[in-house]
């Protein structure tokens, strides 16, 4: 058994095993094992340091949640799934009500408080299968794969009640109530779509207006994109 290790900790092990009882014995010279040890251990935390420089790419810094680069990536790979197994996506666009107000009231600190909160409350209401981001500012998105708009509208509803349910305790010591409006638009790529680029930004962009269709209708609800 040979210990791989990371930063002094061991990581891992290399086995190495035989039916022949007198194949491994500490009789036999092990410098070799333990320098294919060191060797095999360097490449284990080369690994990790290349895994966790590409993750931090493709995260937000500020609520932790995947940024818009991961989601670019993510949304290319389900509309070529989507288009061959001929399944469609479904696009949550949602943004923050009036958040210029809770900035200018009490300060980015306090916002950006807010959309730490509001990341976790939308994260507590999606599936594991779902991709999920921030879009940009008080914006996010979330992919919905191989799901009906009914069900979508469904999801759509328990995350804007769950956000405006409870209050959102500030540093200060006041609280803010906080509601989202949400848009969603749906795509069911075809076999001859070719440029996924295109329908992507299509499906963003419907959402889009979906979104600020339910903003001038009050805010605090969801629209779903006209058929």
């Amino acid at each position: 058994m040979i210990p791989l290790k990371h930063r002094g900790k061991v990581v891992g092990s290399i086995n190495l095993c035989s039916r022949d009882a007198t194949r491994f014995t500490s009789d036999h010279a092990s410098d070799f094992l333990a320098q294919l040890g060191v060797i095999a251990s360097f490449c284990v935390e080369n690994a990790l340091n290349r895994a966790r420089l590409l993750r931090s790419g493709f995260t937000d810094v500020l609520t932790g949640w995947n940024n818009r680069r991961y989601l670019s990536v993510r949304l290319g790979e389900e509309l070529a799934h989507a288009r061959r197994d001929q399944i469609g996506i479904v696009c949550l666009m949602l943004d923050v009500d009036y958040f210029k107000r809770i900035n200018d009231t009490w300060g980015h600190a306090a916002g950006d408080l807010v959309l730490r909160e509001l990341a976790q409350r939308i994260e507590s209401q999606v599936r594991a299968s779902d991709v999920a981001a921030r879009y940009g500012g008080e914006e996010f998105v979330v992919l919905l794969p191989n799901t009906e708009v009914h069900s979508a509208k469904l999801l759509a509803e328990r995350v804007r009640a769950v956000i405006a349910s409870t209050p959102i305790e500030l540093p200060c010591g006041d609280s803010v109530t906080v509601t989202v409006s949400i848009g969603i638009s749906e795509v069911l790529p075809s076999p001859n779509d070719n440029d996924l680029k295109t329908v992507g930004d299509a499906l963003l962009a419907r959402a889009d207006v979906a979104l600020y269709a339910a903003k001038s209708a009050g805010r605090d609800r969801v629209i779903v994109e006209a058929a």
